[in-house]
């Protein structure tokens, strides 16, 4: 079914607007982004030439916590965004965007603004942009697909239009069913758009698309996978982490799997965990 979707819907994927123009392999040998000085973790080697690809956009609210809104066939879409207190219009600054987990009907706003709020100490103190998106699904409390698939991309337009953020440097982070739908975006739609991702509690061999399987032409996505040990989903998850390596993924390399202390939760530590990790990624 997914296949056959992404064949008979390619005006979708091209609302990604500028993200779709470039597209490269992921490096890590990129001293001429300035905003990889802000990684720690970030290991510069010298003979690569890699440049930054600013948005320029301007006229958004800095710093602090916003709620911007969008209008899609008539009707105001919501996202929670945080800007950090070291925001400068005249650099590009990296963005993560974040998609909570399902819930009871309605909660999608808060459980958006819970998510951006858990992001931003970490966020502001690393200075990255965070972007949580109102999921859309049926009962109003979690993801769907293909609609917030098809979202994202214009709220990542309304934001390049309105901040200065580094477009090379485009990150996702889903929580449970939105860590479905992150994988579905990552590994099948990605076209090396995104550099890197982060998921949480969510597995790929859902009933949302239907594929139990990496793509075998899916981008190598370096991806950081969050589970805890009680979580129901730790054995599907352990067997996706071979389904990984088995596609050409490379433990510890481009692929982690942590299991943390806890149930079907986020782990308190997965912004740190996981950014230590992708922020060394770019295009």
């Amino acid at each position: 079914m997914l296949r056959n979707w992404k064949k008979n819907n390619d005006n979708i994927v091209s609302k990604f607007g500028l993200l779709l123009v470039f597209c490269a392999s992921t490096s890590q040998a990129l001293p001429d982004i300035p905003s990889l000085n802000d990684c720690d973790d970030m290991v510069f080697h010298s003979g690569f030439q890699n440049d930054s690809w600013p948005s320029d956009g301007s006229g958004g609210s800095y710093p602090g916590s916003f709620t911007r809104s969008i209008t899609v066939n008539g009707q105001a879409k919501n996202y929670h965004i945080s800007i950090p207190p070291n925001y400068d219009p005249s650099r590009a600054t990296p963005l993560l965007f974040s998609w909570h987990g399902a819930a009871g009907a309605g909660t999608a706003p808060s459980n958006a603004i819970a998510t951006r709020n858990f992001w931003k100490p970490f966020a502001d103190t690393h200075n990255l942009i965070i972007v949580a998106q109102e999921g859309n699904g049926a009962s109003g409390g979690g993801f769907s697909f293909p609609n917030d698939i098809t979202l994202i991309g214009l709220i990542l337009d309304d934001m390049f239009a309105s901040y200065n953020i580094e477009r090379k440097r485009i990150y996702g982070h889903g929580f449970s069913s939105g860590g479905h739908v992150m994988h579905t975006l990552m590994l099948f739609y990605n076209n090396n758009r995104f550099p890197a991702y982060a998921v949480s509690a969510g597995n790929f061999a859902d009933a949302v698309y239907e594929d139990p399987n990496v793509p075998a032409n899916s981008p190598i996505v370096p991806v950081f996978v969050s589970v805890g040990q009680s979580d129901p989903m730790l054995s599907t998850i352990q067997t996706e982490r071979i389904k990984f390596l088995n596609a050409g993924w490379q433990e510890n390399i481009n692929y982690w799997l942590d299991i943390f202390n806890g149930g079907h939760q986020l782990d308190a530590q997965i912004a740190s965990k996981s950014w230590s990790k992708l922020c060394t990624f770019t295009l």
